[in-house]
């Protein structure tokens, strides 16, 4: 299993927020690079950076942040939040990002969706964001009605290669994740699911792997150190550095 430190972009920082609240964010560091830069000097080989302010605006607003994240990092980042045209995905490609994870535009616009299997098929996987049962879209601050895992049985048929599913309302909370609903998730849609949302110790993370759960985005509990990297990659099997 991957595990994925996260760093969400807001106003240039890196923020925290819970339960996708706007109103309720937490600022971690003023520096994202800095902390790419850390997370790689702690053994992480996989990213996971959101712009919010994208999300939100629906246009990448921290592009050139997010480019200084790449190649502070050195490693594999994946990146989303406002990523809802092929000329932003091609920005990014571009720019050395690994994988696109597509929200918004995945969701409501079947074209553009279209033309990223067709032309990127394993540059990218789909962010599933659930809230009240639905699926969060636009920064998370509308929901669409139609139920997520119909929706992602039906993507994983059109090619869609594999998702992010975060649980909104255990986002930053630190109360563990859905378990309930990933063994579903794990029975049904036949592609990769990274868990994100809730996670918090070496515990979690040991269920997720038995359950067949392919990534593990970590975001609160690696700043408040209530996990420590470190040895949640040695624990999961990451090679050492030496």
């Amino acid at each position: 299993m991957q595990l994925y430190p996260a760093i969400d972009l807001r106003n240039g920082k890196v923020v925290r927020l819970t339960q996708g609240r706007f109103d309720q964010e937490t600022i971690y560091g003023e520096d994202p690079a800095k902390m790419a830069l850390h997370f790689r000097e702690h053994g992480a080989r996989h990213l996971h950076v959101v712009d919010l302010d994208g999300a939100r605006e629906g246009v990448p607003v921290n592009q050139p942040l997010i480019r200084e994240i790449v190649r502070a990092f050195g490693g594999f980042v994946q990146v989303g939040g406002g990523v809802r045209s092929r000329e932003i995905a091609h920005s990014y490609f571009d720019a050395g990002v690994s994988r696109l994870i597509l929200g918004t535009a995945a969701i409501m616009d079947p074209g553009f969706l279209g033309e990223m299997i067709e032309r990127h098929p394993d540059r990218f996987y789909v962010g599933i964001d659930v809230k009240d049962d639905g699926l969060a879209v636009r920064g998370w601050l509308d929901v669409d009605s139609r139920d997520p895992l119909e929706v992602m049985v039906r993507m994983s048929e059109m090619g869609v290669r594999g998702f992010v599913y975060t649980d909104i309302q255990r986002d930053g909370l630190l109360s563990g994740p859905n378990f309930d609903r990933y063994e579903i998730l794990k029975r049904t849609v036949h592609a990769p699911v990274i868990a994100s949302g809730g996670i918090r110790d070496l515990s979690d993370l040991s269920l997720l792997r038995e359950m067949g759960i392919d990534g593990a985005i970590v975001g609160k509990s690696l700043y408040t150190g209530v996990m420590d990297l470190t040895t949640a990659l040695s624990f999961l099997g990451y090679p050492t550095e030496g």
